[in-house]
């Protein structure tokens, strides 16, 4: 709806004043032909639409916008259009003489209005015509470039995004591709499956993550795919819990977002170190709302601040949260009693 908006403005912008001058013109000159005679006609079109045209495109669409282009600066060409159109605005003035005197309409004039009024009518309707041909002209520089900005912002978010993600992918493949190596060069049979695994992880990466939005349930998925891998890097049970409810296929959100904060989790975890250790996630949607939630006991040395431990992945999904979802997201993180814990809310 919006670019339909912006088209329509274009158009109009492009030829609504011109179509308007010279419609008000054609219909003036066709009340004169049928009303008065074809000299009359004639006279009004030379000197008010042939001269008056001249002017005011001059003035208005060339000399205004130009000097204030220029900040008050006159250019060479910029003072010859104006010597050019004072001409012009003297010739306009004299051929209400000559073109009364041509057509032998002096009588008739004089009659309705003596040349003076004519004189001061026509250089009226010249000042007016100045204005708003001047309005138009720079509304439309304007408009383009208003839209010219919005558009350079709109690619400087995309290379942004882009950057974002091709950040937030390598990092995660580098930690996944890391266990694998651990459980491969153990000679492990757990590695073949967490291969497995990965394959499907990088399938989404690859067919999926360069859509702005992806099906919430791909996303979801992705997730499990990470909590296997996780899982299959210990031979004991991990107290690891991923719950989700309320996800359909008309939820999109968008790709490696909410991976990168259930792999802070394990980041910061004291699963191997502590048995008594846990994570839980858990994704449910209400009402077209996102609620995620990460919960996870710490290690001892992460600082008493939770935002003050920030690794790339985390800082770069705050980013990508903030990038497409301005305004539509909340999020929460707190840290009490050497637990960990992530609140976050996203309009859909």
């Amino acid at each position: 709806m919006m670019s339909k908006a912006l088209s329509k403005t274009e158009r109009f912008l492009k030829v609504g004043p011109y179509i308007l001058w010279f419609g008000m013109h054609s219909f003036i000159s066709i009340i004169l032909y049928y009303q008065g005679s074809l000299a009359e006609t004639t006279y009004y079109l030379v000197t008010y639409f042939f001269f008056g045209s001249i002017v005011i495109w001059l003035f208005g669409f060339k000399l205004f916008p130009g000097y204030l282009a220029r900040e008050g600066k006159i250019s060479g060409k910029l003072g010859l259009l104006i010597g050019l159109n004072i001409l012009m605005f003297v010739m306009g003035i004299l051929s209400h003489t000559a073109m009364a005197e041509l057509f032998e309409l002096n009588q008739t004039r004089d009659q309705y209005a003596p040349k003076p009024v004519r004189i001061a009518l026509w250089i009226l309707m010249v000042f007016l015509g100045t204005i708003y041909m001047a309005s138009i002209r720079v509304a439309r520089v304007y408009y383009e470039n208003t839209i010219q900005e919005i558009e350079h912002k709109a690619e400087r978010i995309e290379a942004e995004l882009k950057l974002l993600k091709s950040q937030i992918s390598p990092h995660f493949l580098f930690n996944t591709l890391n266990n694998i190596y651990g459980l491969a060069y153990l000679g492990d049979e757990r590695a073949a499956e967490m291969i497995s695994k990965l394959s499907k992880i990088m399938r989404y990466l690859l067919y999926d993550c360069d859509q702005r939005k992806v099906l919430l349930s791909k996303e979801k998925d992705l997730i499990e795919h990470y909590l296997s891998i996780q899982l299959l890097k210990h031979e004991d049970f991990l107290n690891v819990d991923f719950y989700h409810a309320g996800i359909t296929n008309n939820h999109r959100i968008s790709p490696m977002i909410l991976v990168n904060f259930v792999e802070n989790c394990f980041k910061h975890s004291d699963l191997e170190s502590n048995p008594g250790g846990w994570i839980k996630i858990s994704l449910e949607v209400e009402n077209d709302t996102l609620n995620f939630r990460t919960e996870n006991t710490i290690k001892e040395e992460v600082g008493k601040n939770p935002m003050d431990r920030k690794g790339i992945g985390l800082t770069n999904s705050l980013k990508l949260l903030e990038a497409n979802y301005p305004g539509k997201h909340t999020v929460e993180i707190t840290k009490e009693d050497r637990i960990y814990q992530l609140d976050l809310k996203i309009t859909l």
